[in-house]
């Protein structure tokens, strides 16, 4: 790839492959981190809010999303190079999402679309170098997260029609259905059974949308303002889990009722202690760990006694949890320090929650390094 934009970024040889990207969500770039290293490897982007990135399947390519500069970077990843910079993305690009052959990005407006009054959703080619062209555009209502369904085609959450729209994952975006799921849909995640997972920030549920018949199967009983979720496959149980960042508890559902189409599909409601926002579980299913908006610990969840194990003291205010490939490290970011958290969670293998603590630290973040994508996950 030859550069189109110039960068500061100082190439480095890296222990890991392709690098961990964490959002500095106060500061103007992305950090590119060695994970097993533990250290900062490069910076690149220059704009307002970095928010999300998404790696392309087969390039060594990471897009990255900014908020409020309304513009995108493709970085190479080889090289820790922005290689190209696409603004003109409208007001509040808020969502994005690869299509199923890599050929293809797609990115949601919150407000307007560029030279329009109204949001959508834009279209873009990638190239063989992972590039971008514009492709397409779809005018729509408040677009909030978008996900690849299971059948490839592309879902949008509309914040203010409380409705899911379902587009051709294509330049041509052809409005295919529109699925009322119910108040605010904001995140969206797929399932392998063949569902959409969209989070009501206006409520206190979520809604589980069967793609084949374009309608809602059913609906979990949550905290207020679900925000994120994470998939814990136990030994004898198929959990999701709903943190909610607006009050102290954890929903967990049972996904074999999601499936049969349980009308209370909601197993338990744990009390954490704390807003949440982010969590993530180990390979097992047996444990999961959750973030903390307003205290300096993440929690500890034992799933099969349904209650909290413990809390690690992490400083600061944790904000996003990531597990490592292998389960044996979890990385916390913040919304006060400039470092991420590195905990020792060897012990959750051998059913030893109190013995999780914080073995290291990665430093030289910018502010508020508070989103972290892998890129064995973050496709």
């Amino acid at each position: 790839m030859t550069p189109d934009t110039d960068t500061d970024t100082v190439a480095s040889d890296r222990s890991s492959g392709a690098p961990t990207i964490v959002k500095n969500a106060a500061s103007s770039h992305f950090s590119a981190v060695d994970l097993v290293a533990g250290e900062v490897v490069a910076e690149f982007g220059e704009g307002r809010y970095p928010h999300t990135v998404l790696f392309h399947p087969d390039e060594p390519v990471a897009y990255l999303l900014y908020i409020a500069s309304a513009h995108l970077e493709v970085v190479d990843l080889d090289r820790l190079e922005t290689v190209q910079r696409v603004d003109r993305l409208g007001t509040m690009p808020v969502g994005s999402a690869l299509g199923p052959d890599g050929d293809a990005l797609f990115v949601g407006t919150a407000v307007d679309l560029p030279e329009a009054s109204e949001p959508g959703v834009l279209a873009f080619a990638i190239g063989e170098d992972g590039r971008l062209e514009p492709a397409g555009m779809r005018p729509l209502s408040r677009s909030s997260g978008m996900r690849i369904g299971p059948d490839d085609r592309l879902y949008v959450g509309q914040k203010t029609e409380n409705e899911i729209a379902v587009l051709g994952a294509d330049p041509g975006l052809d409005l295919e259905a529109s699925i009322p799921v119910g108040a605010e849909p904001h995140d969206l995640y797929v399932l392998a059974e063949g569902l959409v997972v969209a989070n009501h920030a206006g409520g206190s549920s979520a809604a589980f949308v069967d793609t084949a018949a374009e309608r809602v199967r059913c609906t979990a009983e949550t905290g207020t303002n679900p925000h994120g979720f994470a998939v814990a496959d136990g030994p004898d149980y198929r959990y999701g889990l709903f943190p909610a960042r607006e009050d102290d508890r954890v929903a967990v559902v049972d996904l074999e009722a999601v499936a049969a189409g349980d009308d209370s599909p909601t197993e338990r409601l744990l009390d954490v202690g704390t807003t949440t926002g982010f969590a993530a579980t180990t390979p097992d299913g047996r444990y999961a760990i959750v973030d903390s908006y307003e205290e300096p610990f993440v929690t500890i969840l034992d799933l099969t006694a349904l209650a909290v194990a413990g809390r690690v003291d992490v400083g600061g205010e944790p904000l996003h949890v990531v597990f490592g490939p292998d389960g044996q490290e979890c990385y916390v970011g913040n919304m006060i320090r400039s470092d991420i958290a590195v905990l020792n969670a060897r012990p959750l293998a051998d059913g030893r929650p109190a013995d999780v603590a914080v073995a290291r630290r990665i430093d030289g973040l910018g502010e508020k390094p508070s989103g972290i994508f892998r890129p064995e996950v973050d496709q």
